[in-house]
């Protein structure tokens, strides 16, 4: 059965003479097909490059290993700057931590704050409404007051009150 393969995937092939290829470029080809990347060749191109120059310029061949080398116990120095450097870390994160803390308790806080001062504020601001609504249902009461308005202002008091609300708002 055919497998049916994504529109956007790659299909890496050797080419069909690979086998007459020098012996560590057939691998590095091999080792991209596997990989599904490029890199490997690439980094025998450069390497390979790298040698010629060295060559022509008289200087001996560049012997390179890139295989991973046994890592060798950590002397008694090592270990204690490795300790150190840990031990600092650690104190570090704490002190971060407790700073994170700190900084998140303070901003609830704050948050409880603010909300206590609005609610205060919007309760004070109803205050303040109905106090002017008591102040203008007195000046509706008294005919005297209603007379001197419209004198004065020429209008009715009902008008003055309603243009002086909309300056408030």
């Amino acid at each position: 059965m055919r497998m049916e393969r994504k529109e956007n995937e790659r299909v890496f092939r050797l080419p069909s003479d690979a086998h007459n290829f020098d012996n560590d470029l057939y691998d590095r080809a091999k080792e991209s097909v596997a990989r599904k990347s490029l890199l490997p060749l690439l980094k025998d191109e450069l390497r390979l490059k790298i040698q010629t120059r060295r060559l022509s310029q008289g200087l001996d061949e560049l012997k390179v290993d890139f295989e991973h080398k046994p890592q060798t116990p950590l002397t008694e120095k090592e270990r204690e700057k490795q300790c150190y450097r840990k031990r600092c870390n650690r104190s570090s994160a704490r002190k971060c931590r407790l700073k994170k803390k700190q900084f998140n308790y303070l901003v609830k806080q704050e948050l409880v704050d603010l909300r206590t001062k609005n609610v205060q504020l919007k309760d004070k601001v109803f205050q303040l409404e109905t106090e002017k609504e008591f102040y203008i249902s007195k000046l509706f009461n008294t005919p005297e007051i209603v007379n001197i308005f419209t004198e004065y202002y020429g209008a009715t008091l009902n008008s003055i009150c309603e243009l002086k609300t909309e300056d408030v708002l």
